[in-house]
């Protein structure tokens, strides 16, 4: 049989975690149709891949790209996933999901989601259904999957009044949910940090919870704490560590509601949240043994990006655009950050400003927020309630001290290393030229410095963890796999070479040795380019 295209004499890791084997790959209408270990095959085009290894495409459990895959133009902005290897993204994290909303809900859904969007979308959707086939429409560049957010279900229920929903507001969060899984979702998220999930009770969330286990599908979570120590929790200098008060508190919840759980970005905030990492770690496992169904995600660096509100307490949150002018409620919350910074061991110099949105702050981009202060001649809390302020709430900054620095990452190690965590990138793409590292270079530098320099993990196992593992975890069947009859999603990369090359300072520079990427049987990428009009994405329902 000659095939469309055979993959000549690489080094086959197929995503199960076994050891590599040398083969070739026959691909035929989009599709792997035989590996052929010690046989060559023939075909019309052959790519060699002699001293490269042939992995299943990268999937990106956690993503933030769901403002970004309506727009016409988002292959140019999701360009740096591509040539890192990714080939799906599971998008819809932390609370924030495009649908469902309603005509009301939808200006309030673009307003929560500022950080997120490279600009306001149409919303010519309503329903979850609408929403995925408006992107099935498109030509996507990449394959992706979406999770309903509990904050589109919160503000199309409830609009956005913070107090607890009523009976009624709750029955139908729970039928939009219901309905939302049955259109597709992939399961449920929610952001516990973030305006609107902030507000939400334990009875809400449980009641969400019980609807996605009676559909079988997954609840992913930004927890309420990340740090020992957090606005979440009262007394707050007494009892166990907050974020494994946060830890045990949704492990609670989905032991109650019999749900699988995703623990979103298990990151140790502070250097004195450090010491932590273990303890949390012994508790996912704990749960684990005792019969939950449960995992986590991390990415490989010390840094991740956020909005410039996670810092502020829930009672701040509530009235944002009001209290940031009141008087009494900055010096009320200026003395809950000092004791917070102290307490964790965090100061301004750790927190970047990345996109402040506001034409008079872009000189500031790409600054510390002491170095800010020193620019504009401002203590350094009143510089970070200015930016605050004028970018009401939505400018994106990059946080340091996420489970190591510089010199220190052993928590960030233990966290990697776990076979329960699973690889991400947590990263917000937009056309703005300031990024989060893990937009150009986490794949490569778990495959890099990870499993080949510092010997975390076999190259075999940090394949699986990035491919087999994250699609059993959302229930997706025909990717993360190198098997006969599957969609030919395939990375091509030099085991030997292939390095994640940025830097605190140029966080934008691309990796090395990701040969080629090809989704459905096409190369989209090759080179660290991509194929100019190669659109060959899937929406992978659920």
């Amino acid at each position: 049989m000659e095939f469309d295209t055979v993959i000549q004499d690489g080094q086959v890791i197929d995503g199960s975690g076994r050891p590599r084997f040398r083969a070739d790959i026959g691909l035929q209408d989009g599709k792997i149709a035989a590996v052929a270990s010690g046989e060559r095959l023939s075909a019309r085009r052959a790519i060699d891949a002699n001293g490269l290894v042939v992995a299943p495409g990268f999937i990106d459990v956690h993503s933030h790209a769901e403002w970004i895959l309506p727009l016409s133009d988002h292959a140019s902005i999701l360009a740096p996933l591509v040539l890192q290897g990714i080939t799906t993204v599971i998008s819809g994290n932390c609370g924030f999901s495009p649908a469902p909303v309603t005509e009301s809900s939808a200006p309030l859904v673009d307003r929560t989601a500022g950080m997120l969007r490279d600009r306001p979308l149409e919303y010519s959707w309503r329903s979850f259904a609408e929403f995925l086939d408006t992107l099935q429409t498109n030509s996507l560049l990449l394959n992706c999957a979406v999770l309903v957010g509990h904050g589109a279900l919160r503000l199309a229920a409830m609009g956005d009044r913070t107090g607890p929903p009523t009976s009624a507001e709750l029955e139908a969060m729970c039928a939009l949910a219901r309905l939302s899984l049955r259109q597709g979702a992939a399961g449920f998220s929610a952001g516990l940090a973030y305006a609107p999930g902030v507000f939400a009770k334990n009875d809400e969330l449980l009641a969400l919870l019980k609807v996605t286990a009676g559909e079988g599908r997954i609840f992913t979570v930004h927890g309420r704490a990340y740090s020992w120590v957090s606005p979440f929790y009262q007394p707050m200098f007494f009892g166990a560590p907050h974020n494994l008060r946060s830890v045990r508190e949704i492990i609670g919840l989905a032991s109650q509601a019999g749900v699988r759980l995703q623990l979103s970005h298990q990151i140790f905030v502070g250097r004195r949240t450090w010491r932590t990492a273990r303890s949390v770690l012994k508790e996912i496992e704990l749960a684990a043994a005792q019969g939950l169904d449960i995992a986590f995600d991390a990415f490989p660096y010390t840094v991740g990006n956020s909005t410039i509100n996670v810092i502020f307490p829930e009672w701040f949150l509530a009235g944002f655009l009001q209290n940031v002018n009141d008087l009494a409620c900055l010096r009320r919350l200026k003395r809950d950050i000092d004791l917070l910074r102290l307490a964790l061991g965090i100061g301004y110099a750790d927190l970047r400003l990345l996109v402040s949105g506001v034409p008079e702050l872009e000189h500031l981009e790409g600054l510390d927020f002491a170095e800010i202060a020193h620019r504009l001649r401002l203590p350094e809390f009143e510089a970070y309630m200015h930016v605050a302020r004028l970018s009401q709430g939505d400018a994106r900054i990059l946080l340091g001290t996420y489970s190591g620095d510089e010199q220190e990452e052993t928590p960030l190690r233990l966290a990697l290393s776990h076979p329960l965590c699973a690889f991400m990138t947590d990263t917000i793409l937009s056309h703005h030229p300031r990024h989060n590292p893990a937009s150009f270079g986490t794949f490569p530098r778990i495959l890099g410095r990870y499993s080949r320099d510092l010997g975390l993990f076999s190259l075999e196992e940090a394949v699986r963890r990035m491919t087999s593992f994250p699609a059993s975890r959302i229930g997706l069947q025909d990717v993360g796999r190198i098997a006969a009859g599957l969609p030919a999603d395939l990375v091509l990369f030099d085991p030997l070479k292939v390095a994640d090359h940025t830097t605190p300072t140029q966080t934008d520079l691309p990796p090395t040795g990701i040969q080629a990427v090809l989704i459905a049987g096409e190369v989209v990428a090759q080179q660290g380019k991509l194929v100019d009009g190669v659109l060959k994405g899937r929406v992978l329902r659920g």
